[in-house]
């Protein structure tokens, strides 16, 4: 399929995970029933994956909907369902319902990107308006951010001149049919005025008030779109060599003896794996509701949850970047991220917290819900935060508990509370 062949010529993670399949495929005939099934099941989710993602692009990216890297893949699928059923329009009707409603709960993770950051209350007051319906009022605010935040991310010019580059290595807001497609779309000439209503976002034509009925709801959801994949395009570009630098060092071929120990290592891991039983943990009797970080000591990362908050008491900026460095990773330089942090919290004083859940839901992964209240220029704020917490190498790579190589790390799920204004 063509499409699908681009992405995979576009994105090297896509063909060395391909490759990968193939050798697991051999490995899989060794290794009995239930090791086949847990490969048939691999290779069935990638290839669908794949397959949506292809259908979405050949089908909406005209339009000015794109698959980019953050973009939820349940979404992606129900568009194409309905697309299949009943036709473009009701399946566009998918998409702009999502994106006045269901997105809003992801506005938060605008907040990663320091230039989108600068300009997310105005973000905030943007989507307001497009969720009121107020399109004629989103649309151009709308506008206007993006090209000031791809202005200050290049230092140059914004996202609509016409030589400015939106490409981006293996990711899939940077393939030819991602960001670069809709700024071809968005900046076409706009040299008369039009009185026809618009379904995409002419970016001269609206702010340049041709295009004058314009203020609609597929207008403004494709904005919306357009923010979404600007952030994750400078996402990507600002750790570009990084990702580069790992999947190069992931590309070197084992040695034999390389080869063996992990053989027998996976062999080990599978056995544990096998008998592990997640623990039931009630709080308030397993573990007190709030108590001190030495009474978490048969739950290491739990106590991990705990720190945070401490830090978080003493105001320990640093300490607390270390902890929640996933909430601050579009930062590649360390030395900045205690700024970040420091930015976040150092207008919430700490007043108190409290376990709501502790959930293992994996050999390395748990779950911790956490009720917090804080003080913020003189009122008070209680939210929920929830978080991941993964056993990892330093490098991102799985391990299973007690690895002397791993440690807890913490995935900020839902912490849009910390974003309240």
């Amino acid at each position: 399929m063509r499409s699908l062949k681009k992405i995979e010529n576009e994105m090297p993670s896509i063909q060395k995970f391909k490759n990968e399949i193939k050798g697991m495929k051999i490995v899989s005939f060794l290794g009995g029933r239930e090791v086949r099934k847990q490969f048939q099941d691999v290779q069935k989710q990638f290839n669908n994956l794949l397959m949506q993602i292809e259908l979405f692009n050949e089908r909406f990216s005209d339009k000015g909907w794109i698959v980019y890297d953050s973009i939820s893949l349940t979404l992606i699928e129900k568009a194409n369902q309905v697309y299949d059923e009943k036709g473009i329009e009701e399946a566009e009707k998918v998409l702009t319902t999502y994106y006045s409603t269901e997105i809003e709960k992801n506005l938060f993770m605008l907040k990663n990107c320091e230039e989108l950051a600068l300009r997310y209350n105005l973000i905030l007051r943007a989507f307001e308006d497009h969720k009121e319906g107020r399109y004629h009022a989103s649309i151009p605010v709308f506008l206007m951010i993006i090209d000031g935040a791809v202005n200050d991310y290049t230092k140059r010019k914004g996202f609509f001149a016409e030589d400015t580059d939106v490409s981006a290595w293996d990711c899939l807001v940077g393939c030819s049919d991602g960001l670069a497609k809709l700024k071809n779309i968005y900046c076409q000439r706009r040299k008369k005025t039009n009185i026809e209503m618009i379904d995409v976002p002419y970016r001269n034509g609206i702010l340049h008030g041709r295009d004058l009925n314009y203020d609609n709801i597929l207008v403004s959801s494709k904005c919306l779109v357009l923010i979404f994949a600007i952030h994750d395009w400078m996402m990507n570009k600002k750790n570009e060599e990084i990702r580069k630098d790992n999947f190069q060092k992931d590309q070197e071929v084992p040695t034999w003896n390389e080869l063996a120990k992990k053989l027998q290592k996976n062999n080990e891991d599978k056995i544990t794996i096998k008998e592990w039983k997640p623990r039931k943990v009630i709080i308030g009797k397993d573990i007190p509701e709030s108590g001190e970080y030495e009474e978490y000591d048969s739950y290491d990362y739990v106590k991990k949850v705990i720190k945070v908050f401490e830090c978080w008491s003493k105001q320990n900026y640093g300490r607390l970047s270390i902890l929640l460095k996933d909430l601050f990773r579009y930062e590649q330089s360390e030395k900045v991220r205690p700024k970040l942090c420091r930015e976040l919290f150092q207008n919430k004083a700490l007043i108190s917290y409290k376990l709501l859940e502790v959930e293992e839901r994996a050999i390395s992964l748990r779950r911790v819900l956490i009720e917090v209240e804080w003080e913020t220029n003189g009122k008070s704020k209680v939210g929920e935060l929830e978080f991941g917490l993964v056993y990892q190498r330093g490098d991102g790579q799985g391990l299973i508990p007690d690895d002397e190589n791993g440690d807890w790390i913490i995935k900020p799920w839902k912490v849009q509370a910390l974003y309240q204004i």
